[in-house]
Order: C-alpha cells, then structure tokens, then sequence
C-alpha cells in the first residue's frame, strides 16, 4: 500500500490540489484512495463534501497532530494507496515522518523563494527517511505554470534542486480554471466536462500524466492495475 505525503514548508504552492489530483487519477484507474487532510483548514474535507465524490475515493481529517495516528489507521484500512496533505507550515511539515510514507511530492512554482522551500522539504525528508532507517523517495512537481510559455526562472530554480540532487517529476501541473473549480463544483474531471467548465479535458490529460510520472517511480514495470 503506496503511502505519498504532499510537504512544503510554504503555504499556497498547490499541495492540496495536486494531492487531489492524484487521488482522482487513481480513482481513474480503479484504485481505492484514502485521503488524510492534515489541513486545519481542512480543503479536502469540503471537496468532499461537494456532489460528485467517486466512491472510490475516502477522505479522513486530521486538523490536529494528535489526529494523526487515528486518521492513517482509519485510511489504511479502506484502500490501495493513502495521500497524506499537509499544511503549508514548517512545524506540521515535520508531521508527515508520522505516515512512514513511501515518497514525498513537494509542488512548487517557478521562483527561487519555492526553491528554497523545496530544499527545506527536502532536509524534512533526509532527517525523516534516517528516523525510518530506510529511503523516503523525494520528488518535486512544478505546479501553476502557464499553458504556452515557461518563465524564464523556470531555469534557475530547476538548476538550484538538480545541485542537491532532488528529482523534478516530468509533468507539471498547469495553470488551469478547471483545477480551481474542483473545490467549487466537486466531483472529478468528468464532473467538470458535464458542468461546461473551460479546459476540463486538458486537465484531465494533464492529470493522467502526473499519475503515469508518480506510479512509475512507485510501481514495478508490468505491475497489474486492479479491475
């Protein structure tokens, strides 16, 4: 049971919709996919509560470290892979290291200021991985970049994480309407396309592509999807 943590010491870098947008491209798949929203401000919780949450897809809050444990047990027992969301936040950063997860996705923009984040995650990870006596996989994803052009600080700060070694996954999240409007109509992309919501199937393809780049740094070549 793959367990992926969103982590970014900095609020607003996307954790939660790229968090659900993993969820949902599992779901896509045929997974069964239990959120933890670490979230005080517990976004997923509301998703869910929205029309349209695929049954395969359970969403259990932890608004308070203490929540934690309860919640991680409670998901592990009603799916294939758990998502762990957390706040944007230094002192519930450190939190994840509780999920034992097997990889940890930090989502970014293109400035040097998210660089620096992401290298803070990045020690978050080493110092959680030597606790666990055993690799955490660390990988960032690029979230809201524009559609047709890529901003030329793109390049410095892919450049300032390939120095630490940390790996850039090879889809980014695009800047899109649609991702927005998941936390106003709910539901998944299908919902979106039924609701006449602007760029739904390019969100939807975006996704796939962020769910193929994640499933294969986590599962063997030839793995069979369950029915």
């Amino acid at each position: 049971m793959p367990t992926i943590a969103f982590v970014n010491p900095k609020g607003g870098a996307g954790k939660t919709t790229a968090a659900l947008l993993l969820a949902l491209g599992l779901s896509h798949q045929g997974r069964r996919v239990a959120m933890v929203d670490a979230d005080p401000n517990r976004p997923l919780v509301h998703w869910a509560s929205l029309p349209g949450k695929p049954d395969t897809i359970t969403v259990h809050p932890a608004p308070m470290e203490m929540d934690l444990p309860d919640a991680l047990r409670e998901a592990r027992g009603k799916a294939d892979w758990v998502i762990l969301d957390t706040e944007g936040s230094a002192r519930a950063g450190l939190a994840f290291a509780a999920a034992k997860p097997d990889m940890v996705i930090t989502p970014l923009a293109s400035s040097t200021l998210e660089a620096l984040q992401a290298l803070k995650a990045a020690d978050m990870v080493q110092e959680a991985s030597r606790k666990l006596r055993r690799p955490i996989i660390h990988v960032c994803i690029f979230t809201r970049l524009p559609a047709a052009i890529r901003p030329r600080s793109l390049r410095q700060v892919v450049e300032l994480l390939k120095e630490r070694g940390i790996e850039i996954l090879p889809t980014a999240i695009i800047e899109k309407e649609a991702f927005r409007a998941l936390f106003a109509i709910g539901g998944d992309m299908a919902a979106l396309s039924q609701a006449g919501v602007h760029g739904a199937s390019a969100a939807a393809a975006n996704t796939a592509a962020f769910v193929e780049a994640v499933t294969a740094l986590l599962e063997p070549e030839g793995a069979q999807v369950p029915s």
